[in-house]
Protein backbone atom coordinates (compact mmCIF):
# COMPACT_ATOMS: atom_id res chain seq x y z
CA UNK A 1 0.00 0.00 0.00
CA UNK A 2 2.52 2.33 0.93
CA UNK A 3 4.47 1.50 -2.29
CA UNK A 4 1.03 2.29 -4.23
CA UNK A 5 0.97 5.58 -2.44
CA UNK A 6 4.01 6.72 -3.38
CA UNK A 7 4.10 6.10 -6.98
CA UNK A 8 0.35 7.86 -7.09
CA UNK A 9 1.99 11.13 -4.63
CA UNK A 10 4.84 11.39 -7.52
CA UNK A 11 2.49 11.33 -10.29
CA UNK A 12 0.77 14.32 -8.54
CA UNK A 13 3.69 16.12 -7.56
CA UNK A 14 4.87 15.78 -11.30
CA UNK A 15 1.84 17.61 -12.28
CA UNK A 16 1.82 21.31 -12.55
CA UNK A 17 -1.49 22.51 -10.68
CA UNK A 18 0.56 21.08 -7.00
CA UNK A 19 2.87 23.82 -7.47
CA UNK A 20 0.37 26.29 -8.73
CA UNK A 21 -1.86 25.41 -5.66
CA UNK A 22 1.29 26.02 -2.96
CA UNK A 23 1.76 29.02 -5.06
CA UNK A 24 -1.76 30.42 -4.56
CA UNK A 25 -1.50 29.64 -0.88
CA UNK A 26 1.96 31.46 -0.49
CA UNK A 27 -0.19 34.76 -2.49
CA UNK A 28 -3.68 34.57 -0.73
CA UNK A 29 -2.24 34.37 2.26
CA UNK A 30 0.28 37.43 1.83
CA UNK A 31 -2.86 39.42 0.69
CA UNK A 32 -5.04 38.35 3.02
CA UNK A 33 -2.23 39.07 5.88
CA UNK A 34 -1.65 42.39 4.54
CA UNK A 35 -5.45 43.11 4.62
CA UNK A 36 -6.35 41.93 7.93
CA UNK A 37 -3.45 44.06 9.37
CA UNK A 38 -4.32 47.27 7.81
CA UNK A 39 -7.91 46.61 8.29
CA UNK A 40 -7.08 46.28 12.51
CA UNK A 41 -4.31 48.79 12.55
CA UNK A 42 -4.59 50.61 15.83
CA UNK A 43 -7.44 48.28 17.34
CA UNK A 44 -6.17 45.61 19.64
CA UNK A 45 -6.24 42.12 17.44
CA UNK A 46 -4.40 38.98 18.40
CA UNK A 47 -2.15 36.55 16.55
CA UNK A 48 -4.39 34.05 17.74
CA UNK A 49 -7.54 35.65 16.28
CA UNK A 50 -5.77 36.65 12.75
CA UNK A 51 -5.24 32.66 12.79
CA UNK A 52 -8.82 31.38 13.47
CA UNK A 53 -9.44 34.14 10.25
CA UNK A 54 -6.99 32.59 8.57
CA UNK A 55 -8.80 28.61 8.89
CA UNK A 56 -11.75 30.40 6.61
CA UNK A 57 -8.73 30.24 3.24
CA UNK A 58 -9.23 26.44 3.71
CA UNK A 59 -12.06 26.62 1.52
CA UNK A 60 -9.58 27.51 -1.22
CA UNK A 61 -7.58 24.84 -0.82
CA UNK A 62 -11.09 22.80 -1.24
CA UNK A 63 -11.09 23.62 -4.70
CA UNK A 64 -7.76 22.38 -5.53
CA UNK A 65 -7.96 19.24 -3.57
CA UNK A 66 -11.48 18.35 -5.26
CA UNK A 67 -10.06 18.65 -8.67
CA UNK A 68 -7.40 16.40 -7.35
CA UNK A 69 -10.19 14.00 -5.80
CA UNK A 70 -12.21 14.48 -9.34
CA UNK A 71 -9.20 13.88 -11.59
CA UNK A 72 -7.13 10.94 -10.15
CA UNK A 73 -9.16 8.46 -10.92
CA UNK A 74 -11.19 8.98 -13.95
CA UNK A 75 -8.09 10.61 -15.77
CA UNK A 76 -6.28 6.62 -15.94
CA UNK A 77 -9.29 5.85 -17.57
CA UNK A 78 -9.82 8.38 -20.17
CA UNK A 79 -5.72 7.78 -20.61
CA UNK A 80 -5.89 4.58 -21.07
CA UNK A 81 -3.49 3.60 -17.90
CA UNK A 82 -5.81 1.99 -16.00
CA UNK A 83 -4.97 -1.03 -18.03
CA UNK A 84 -1.72 -0.80 -16.58
CA UNK A 85 -2.49 0.18 -13.60
CA UNK A 86 -4.65 -3.31 -12.60
CA UNK A 87 -2.89 -5.52 -14.69
CA UNK A 88 -0.64 -5.58 -11.27
CA UNK A 89 -0.89 -8.48 -8.70
CA UNK A 90 -2.76 -6.26 -6.49
CA UNK A 91 -6.25 -5.99 -5.87
CA UNK A 92 -8.69 -3.53 -7.50
CA UNK A 93 -9.92 -2.27 -3.92
CA UNK A 94 -6.27 -1.50 -3.00
CA UNK A 95 -5.63 0.17 -5.89
CA UNK A 96 -8.45 2.11 -5.60
CA UNK A 97 -7.48 3.06 -1.62
CA UNK A 98 -4.44 3.79 -2.45
CA UNK A 99 -5.57 6.68 -4.34
CA UNK A 100 -8.02 7.94 -2.30
CA UNK A 101 -5.51 8.14 0.37
CA UNK A 102 -3.31 9.79 -1.81
CA UNK A 103 -5.97 12.72 -1.80
CA UNK A 104 -6.12 12.52 2.15
CA UNK A 105 -2.29 13.22 2.08
CA UNK A 106 -2.19 15.72 -0.55
CA UNK A 107 -5.34 17.93 1.84
CA UNK A 108 -3.03 17.16 4.31
CA UNK A 109 0.17 18.59 3.42
CA UNK A 110 -1.31 21.55 1.88
CA UNK A 111 -3.51 22.72 4.93
CA UNK A 112 -0.01 21.69 6.69
CA UNK A 113 1.78 24.44 4.12
CA UNK A 114 -1.21 26.41 4.43
CA UNK A 115 -1.12 26.67 8.70
CA UNK A 116 2.38 26.72 8.61
CA UNK A 117 2.78 29.62 6.05
CA UNK A 118 -0.24 31.56 7.86
CA UNK A 119 1.86 31.00 11.46
CA UNK A 120 4.90 33.11 9.76
CA UNK A 121 2.84 36.02 8.58
CA UNK A 122 0.72 36.07 11.19
CA UNK A 123 3.94 36.39 13.94
CA UNK A 124 5.24 38.79 11.64
CA UNK A 125 2.17 41.42 11.56
CA UNK A 126 1.29 40.74 15.12
CA UNK A 127 4.39 39.20 16.99
CA UNK A 128 3.61 41.15 19.93
CA UNK A 129 0.56 38.97 20.45
CA UNK A 130 2.26 35.69 19.75
CA UNK A 131 1.99 34.21 23.66
CA UNK A 132 -1.35 36.39 24.35
CA UNK A 133 -3.47 33.37 24.98
CA UNK A 134 -6.79 35.48 25.14
CA UNK A 135 -8.12 33.78 22.74
CA UNK A 136 -8.31 29.94 23.16
CA UNK A 137 -5.73 28.62 21.24
CA UNK A 138 -8.33 25.17 20.83
CA UNK A 139 -10.71 27.53 18.92
CA UNK A 140 -7.85 27.87 16.46
CA UNK A 141 -6.98 24.64 16.46
CA UNK A 142 -10.87 23.61 16.12
CA UNK A 143 -11.67 25.99 13.39
CA UNK A 144 -8.45 24.34 11.28
CA UNK A 145 -9.79 20.67 12.43
CA UNK A 146 -13.10 21.40 11.05
CA UNK A 147 -12.64 23.45 7.99
CA UNK A 148 -9.87 20.50 7.11
CA UNK A 149 -12.73 17.58 8.24
CA UNK A 150 -14.86 19.64 5.61
CA UNK A 151 -12.56 19.55 3.24
CA UNK A 152 -12.18 15.99 2.98
CA UNK A 153 -15.69 14.95 2.87
CA UNK A 154 -16.09 17.60 0.09
CA UNK A 155 -12.86 15.90 -1.48
CA UNK A 156 -14.85 12.24 -0.92
CA UNK A 157 -17.96 13.00 -2.74
CA UNK A 158 -15.70 14.61 -5.80
CA UNK A 159 -13.78 10.97 -5.41
CA UNK A 160 -17.08 9.15 -5.48
CA UNK A 161 -18.42 10.93 -8.38
CA UNK A 162 -15.35 10.43 -10.25
CA UNK A 163 -15.56 6.51 -10.01
CA UNK A 164 -18.78 6.27 -10.83
CA UNK A 165 -18.65 8.85 -14.01
CA UNK A 166 -15.63 7.91 -14.90
CA UNK A 167 -15.64 12.19 -15.96
CA UNK A 168 -13.66 14.37 -14.57
CA UNK A 169 -15.20 17.52 -15.74
CA UNK A 170 -18.75 16.37 -14.15
CA UNK A 171 -17.21 15.32 -11.00
CA UNK A 172 -15.17 18.61 -10.64
CA UNK A 173 -17.62 20.56 -11.77
CA UNK A 174 -21.05 19.27 -10.00
CA UNK A 175 -18.89 19.40 -6.71
CA UNK A 176 -17.98 22.98 -7.28
CA UNK A 177 -21.33 23.89 -7.83
CA UNK A 178 -23.09 22.07 -5.14
CA UNK A 179 -20.51 23.35 -2.35
CA UNK A 180 -20.76 27.37 -3.40
CA UNK A 181 -24.56 27.26 -3.81
CA UNK A 182 -25.91 24.52 -1.17
CA UNK A 183 -26.32 27.13 0.69
CA UNK A 184 -28.70 28.98 -1.22
CA UNK A 185 -30.93 25.88 -1.49
CA UNK A 186 -30.35 24.87 2.03
CA UNK A 187 -32.63 28.30 2.77
CA UNK A 188 -34.76 28.22 0.38
CA UNK A 189 -35.89 24.20 1.51
CA UNK A 190 -35.66 25.88 5.17
CA UNK A 191 -38.02 28.45 4.01
CA UNK A 192 -40.51 26.04 2.56
CA UNK A 193 -40.77 24.03 5.65
CA UNK A 194 -38.13 21.01 3.49
CA UNK A 195 -37.44 19.73 7.15
CA UNK A 196 -35.63 16.30 5.53
CA UNK A 197 -33.27 18.74 4.11
CA UNK A 198 -31.20 18.33 7.16
CA UNK A 199 -30.21 14.99 5.51
CA UNK A 200 -28.45 15.91 2.83
CA UNK A 201 -24.78 15.92 2.86
CA UNK A 202 -23.97 19.55 2.13
CA UNK A 203 -26.31 20.48 4.79
CA UNK A 204 -24.00 18.64 7.48
CA UNK A 205 -20.35 19.63 5.59
CA UNK A 206 -19.79 23.22 7.49
CA UNK A 207 -18.93 21.93 11.28
CA UNK A 208 -18.42 25.34 12.19
CA UNK A 209 -21.54 26.59 11.93
CA UNK A 210 -22.27 25.25 15.15
CA UNK A 211 -19.51 27.43 16.76
CA UNK A 212 -19.10 30.63 15.11
CA UNK A 213 -23.15 30.89 13.41
CA UNK A 214 -26.45 28.92 12.83
CA UNK A 215 -27.12 25.50 10.74
CA UNK A 216 -29.46 25.77 8.31
CA UNK A 217 -32.46 23.56 9.89
CA UNK A 218 -33.76 23.67 13.73
CA UNK A 219 -33.15 20.14 15.25
CA UNK A 220 -29.52 20.08 14.21
CA UNK A 221 -26.89 19.51 16.19
CA UNK A 222 -22.60 19.16 15.89
CA UNK A 223 -23.18 14.64 16.84
CA UNK A 224 -26.04 14.82 14.34
CA UNK A 225 -24.21 16.03 11.46
CA UNK A 226 -20.84 14.11 12.44
CA UNK A 227 -23.45 11.02 11.93
CA UNK A 228 -24.68 12.07 8.84
CA UNK A 229 -21.42 12.27 7.45
CA UNK A 230 -20.29 9.08 8.90
CA UNK A 231 -23.18 7.23 7.01
CA UNK A 232 -22.88 9.33 3.70
CA UNK A 233 -18.70 8.68 4.12
CA UNK A 234 -19.22 4.66 4.17
CA UNK A 235 -21.67 4.93 1.59
CA UNK A 236 -19.44 6.42 -0.42
CA UNK A 237 -16.58 3.97 0.23
CA UNK A 238 -18.89 1.16 -0.53
CA UNK A 239 -20.24 2.60 -3.81
CA UNK A 240 -16.59 3.44 -5.11
CA UNK A 241 -15.55 0.13 -4.15
CA UNK A 242 -18.43 -2.09 -5.28
CA UNK A 243 -18.46 0.23 -8.65
CA UNK A 244 -14.53 -0.09 -9.28
CA UNK A 245 -14.61 -3.77 -8.71
CA UNK A 246 -16.79 -4.78 -11.10
CA UNK A 247 -16.48 -1.96 -13.94
CA UNK A 248 -15.13 -3.13 -17.18
CA UNK A 249 -11.72 -1.30 -17.83
CA UNK A 250 -11.82 -1.78 -21.84
CA UNK A 251 -11.47 1.73 -23.04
Amino acid sequence: MINLITNELIKQLSRPRMWISLGVIVFINTIASLFVYMLFDGIQFSFWEYMRISSNLLIVLQVFCLIIAGDIVSSEFSSGTIKLLLIRPVNRVRVLLSKYLTVIVIATLLTTVHFVFSSILGILWFYDSFFDFSVNVFIVAGAYVLRFLELVVICSFAFTLSVLTRSSSFAIGSTIFLTFSAGTFLLVMNERGMEWGKYLLFANTDLQQYFFGTPPFEGMTFLFSIGVIVVYLIGFGGLAGWFFGRRDVDV
